[in-house]
């Protein structure tokens, strides 16, 4: 048995290394190495595979955040509604602009924002609402879109993690949307761990709304609409042409790579779902899974550090995602004056699996059955 990643870019580059290498010298022989046709054709494909009206890449996840929340115009002191329990990057550009985070607690079961408790959080100075669709599923976006419209507020899906993902947003499923386009804006990241990931830094923006996507190409690009006339204050946020052409591969092959994950995971949940001090992740009932993470819930009398050492002592990496929920985080505990149970709960007892598309029946077999000895 070949050794066990938790995350394994180099068997999927050398499964596909022919028609990447091929791509990969075309770009490096045009001399064309920022923007150009490979980004503009990555920005229609995009567009076309998520059915969104326009696409704008940038130069990383983190970027595509601050991008969003800078073409909504939005005052310093301004409320940005969000989850604790998700990557640093959500919070850091909320801040980094000088805009205020709440934080909302998210469910126990699925780690999503949880939209029961958004309205008590509102105030008059809220004005967007952030849902993360963590580990490879989405919020429940119909009970937060009627928020938002019953109190005038955008939303920004943070989708890095879900691309690729349908949000059940109707019973109907002509009403399916993609991940990352039912809000006012939505954003993802193509660092190379995600599902759709380049092989360096990268990022994208997606939006139906015109004069949005205007405005974030203008900031994306030096504030500039034409070359050395600069209509806003912008800044530098590029995707360059070699990380477009690979991820226009990658793109070509994700929904047989997401399906590959969901196979992943349907075997590792039969194997699992046995064990009673383990909780295996839960489906949403708003959203299919693309599964990102496969991330387990251990019993309150298991000792998280010491199973990861026996799981890696066996030759089994694993990840904890995420072991500080962002209002314990030294930067972002003034903004949090209460509790939040579900994310500090989370954060003690959860545990991430190797999870990937290369990931062989064999080796789930042999992870499980480590697992299983543990007690």
């Amino acid at each position: 048995m070949k050794k066990i990643h938790m995350v394994d870019v180099v068997s999927e580059y050398n499964k596909y290394s022919e028609q990447i290498n091929e791509r990969i010298q075309n770009v490096l022989n045009s001399g064309v190495y920022i923007q150009g046709s490979e980004v503009q054709q990555l920005e229609q494909e995009l567009s076309v595979f998520l059915n969104s009206k326009y696409t704008i890449t940038c130069g990383n996840g983190t970027d595509a955040l601050c991008l969003a929340l800078m073409a909504l115009d939005l005052k310093q002191g301004d409320e940005v509604i969000l989850p604790p329990f998700t990557f640093v990057s959500t919070i850091e550009a909320v801040c980094l602009l000088g805009l205020k985070p709440v934080f909302v607690d998210v469910q126990c079961d699925s780690f999503l924002l949880d939209p029961e408790l958004i309205e008590q959080k509102i105030s008059n100075n809220t004005k967007v609402i952030l849902p993360v669709h963590l580990f490879g599923q989405c919020c429940n976006m119909k009970h937060i879109k009627l928020i938002a419209k019953k109190y005038n507020l955008f939303i920004i899906e943070d989708a890095a993690q879900s691309i690729g993902a349908q949000c059940f947003y109707n019973k109907d499923a002509k009403n399916m949307k993609c991940s990352g386009t039912i809000g006012d804006i939505g954003i993802t990241s193509f660092y190379p761990s995600k599902n759709l990931g380049c092989y360096g830094d990268g990022g994208a923006v997606f939006t139906q709304n015109k004069k949005l996507a205007h405005r974030i190409r203008l900031l994306a690009n030096h504030g500039q609409e034409k070359k050395y006339v600069h209509k806003i204050v912008g800044f530098n946020s590029r995707l360059d042409a070699l990380q477009a052409t690979i991820l226009r591969f990658k793109l070509s092959i994700l929904n047989k790579s997401n399906k590959k994950r969901r196979k992943v995971a349907a075997e590792y949940n039969h194997i699992l779902k046995s064990i009673e001090w383990i909780t295996t992740p839960v489906e949403s009932a708003c959203s299919d899974h693309v599964y990102h993470q496969y991330s387990i819930i251990l019993s309150s009398n298991i000792d998280r550090d010491k199973f990861q050492k026996f799981l890696l002592n066996a030759g089994i990496p694993t990840m904890i995602y995420y072991p500080i929920p962002l209002h314990q985080q030294q930067p972002y505990k003034h903004f949090s004056n209460e509790p939040l149970p579900v994310s500090e709960m989370l954060s003690q007892h959860i545990i991430s699996l190797p999870m990937h598309p290369e990931l062989e029946i064999e080796q789930i077999h042999f992870i499980c059955d480590v697992i299983k000895k543990y007690i």
